[in-house]
């Protein structure tokens, strides 16, 4: 008997089960028949309308009337994209879980805003009231723009690796972002007062092109929204839009094409396509991480006496960290880090020194020592001939110039310090030469020995993926070890029992004979607009070509010509003079055959 209705409850059940999923199956059609497209379209709407008030709230200055209407077309918004990301969840044609593991941005927004909605109340008994519709209207809108980029990177390409070479794609997506920098450092509550268009326009893209060099002082000409934006910009130059788009798009929707991996293998010069993937999500937790921690230890190392506000002393450390990591060479401090306080505070430029070199050496020697940490007994896991010559390189060119500096500075701009404070400050000059751009010593002190020297390392410059710029650490070595190996009489190019390719080689060849092309032909038309010492002039070019940033204080002196000339070498430098050759020379069709070779006097 009990056998007999357990059959029957299951036969129940069962059936319950099946009219559930169909009539689950019958709202679905009815859903995407009749209303998704209509939900879309107020989406879209939506959309547009939250970036508009976001816009206005941040960049523009609006009547204190408007306050109640804003309120509530923000909350229209944010009802409807609870009500659209629900529906979305619930009538999935997908198994819930598939659906849910893809879309984690949009399931993460529903709970934030939900818990929002629900402690609404104690936020405003905890903040003010002016203070509190602020931040709901930042959170509601920033929420919102993130679920619409999510849709975006979903539903959308980017790019067609058809139609554009990687060169192009990486050279355009810098321009973007510098174009859009300035609109947005053109909005009035990004500014303290008046700049020309032409000061705006530079600073955005020495702070895309992560050099530092500006002709106004950002801690005065910028408000707190337009520090922000410069932090932005900073970010999406030191890491590279596409490699932010493309983590981001991942993250986002869980997968990629392999369209877009190859992409992506080609931008970052990774051999195994399997890698991309990876290789994405370590470069940008790497570069957050170590923002991160750099920003922490900086809390605690800035002195006391340059600000006593909690707040100012949060954003001041996040905005050096990643000023740092990126080698972009911006300072809100009044003299850069040759502030007295911040010349004292060897914990703070140590820090600096630290997020200098780890940004610098490249992503791919950053992964592969995890590597190593994570797995010290491997012996598979080995650091690359790319990554052995970075080490070499840099660690070289580190001694050279400690040792440089201190020498030749010893009585000059060192005179009157203790010997270790000497040491110190010839080490930290060594280390921000090479892309980083801050100074904690008066340019306009120096010798010109040691500025002479010093073109020499900015021309070098960071290594390959990295956030710095130059002609890069492997480009000067490759090219220095087949001179060597040349006088020897060898005909391959070997390091590390490995042959360099041919390929490598004439890159390298060609990125110093372009860059020296660029460098001279842009001092070359400075000495028509400007009339500064042309040590100094050549000092400017080379810092803005290995995107450095450091100046003898001509900078802001600069005519308008002087200033396009600069920012186009900033450009070349950051996006590689490489790069731009290959994006403006159009790329020749491979021949099936061969010209009898002939040897050519070069001698």
């Amino acid at each position: 008997m009990n056998h007999k209705y357990r059959k029957k409850a299951y036969i129940i059940f069962h059936n319950s089960i099946s009219f559930l999923e169909k009539f689950k199956a019958f709202v679905n059609t009815i859903y995407i028949a009749n209303l998704r497209t209509w939900g879309r379209f107020f989406y879209t709407l939506s959309g547009i309308a939250s970036a508009i008030i976001l816009i206005l709230e941040f960049g523009f200055f609006y009547p204190d009337s408007w306050i109640e209407f804003i309120s509530i077309i923000v909350n229209i918004i944010i009802n409807y994209l609870l009500f659209y990301e629900i529906a979305a969840f619930i009538f999935t044609s997908s198994k819930f879980w598939k659906y849910f593991k893809t879309h984690l941005v949009e399931f993460s927004i529903i709970v934030i805003v939900l818990l929002q909605k629900f402690f609404k109340d104690d936020i405003l008994n905890y903040l003010a009231p002016e203070k509190a519709g602020l931040l709901f209207l930042s959170i509601t809108q920033a929420f919102f723009l993130f679920s619409n980029f999510s849709h975006l990177i979903r539903n959308t390409k980017f790019y067609d690796v058809k139609k554009f070479s990687p060169s192009t794609i990486f050279v355009g997506s810098f321009a973007f972002i510098i174009l859009l920098g300035s609109i947005l450092l053109h909005l009035p509550k990004a500014i303290t007062k008046s700049i020309p268009s032409i000061d705006i326009f530079f600073t955005a893209v020495s702070a895309t092109c992560v050099t530092g060099l500006t002709t106004i002082n950002i801690s005065e000409s910028f408000t707190f929204t337009g520090q922000i934006i410069l932090i932005l910009l900073m970010q999406a130059g030191g890491l590279g839009i596409m490699t932010l788009a493309s983590f981001f798009g991942i993250f986002l929707t869980g997968k990629t094409s392999v369209s877009d991996k190859l992409l992506m293998k080609d931008l970052l010069s990774e051999q195994s396509i399997g890698e991309v993937k990876y290789l994405l999500a370590r470069i940008a937790l790497f570069s957050f991480a170590i923002e991160g921690m750099g920003a922490i230890f900086m809390y605690f190392s800035i002195p006391e006496s340059l600000t006593s506000s909690i707040f100012d002393r949060v954003f001041l450390s996040i905005f050096h960290s990643v000023s740092a990591f990126c080698n972009a060479g911006f300072s809100l401090f009044p003299d850069g880090f040759a502030t007295i306080e911040i010349f004292q505070s060897k914990k703070f430029l140590s820090i600096s020194m630290i997020l200098i070199t780890l940004g610098g050496v490249g992503f791919p020697l950053l992964s592969q020592t995890y590597k190593k940490i994570l797995n010290p007994r491997n012996p598979r896991i080995r650091y690359s001939v790319s990554a052995r010559i970075v080490l070499i390189t840099s660690g070289i060119l580190f001694l050279l110039g400690t040792i440089s500096f201190l020498f030749i500075e010893m009585n000059n701009s060192l005179k009157g310090m203790a010997f270790f404070d000497k040491i110190f400050h010839s080490m930290f000059y060594s280390v921000t030469l090479r892309t980083a751009g801050f100074n904690s010593v008066n340019m306009s002190y120096l010798s010109e020995s040691i500025v002479f020297f010093s073109l020499f390392f900015m021309w070098v410059g960071a290594s390959p993926t990295s956030t710095g710029g130059g002609i890069k650490t492997t480009t000067f070595f490759i090219a220095l070890l087949n001179i060597w190996l040349n006088f020897r009489g060898k005909k391959n190019v070997e390091f590390s029992k490995r042959t360099i390719s041919r390929n490598s080689i004439s890159r390298a060849s060609a990125t110093i004979v372009l860059s020296f092309f660029v460098i001279f032909t842009s001092l070359f038309l400075l000495t028509f607009s400007e009339e500064n010492d042309f040590l100094d002039l050549a000092f400017e070019i080379v810092s803005a070509y290995g995107t450095v940033g450091l100046s003898r204080g001509l900078t802001e002196n600069l005519s308008i010509f002087g200033k396009i000339v600069i920012m186009m070498v900033m450009f070349i430098g950051r996006v590689g003079v490489f790069n731009l050759a290959l994006v403006m020379i159009k790329e020749q069709e491979v021949s099936n055959y061969e010209y009898p070779i002939e040897e050519v006097v070069v001698s």
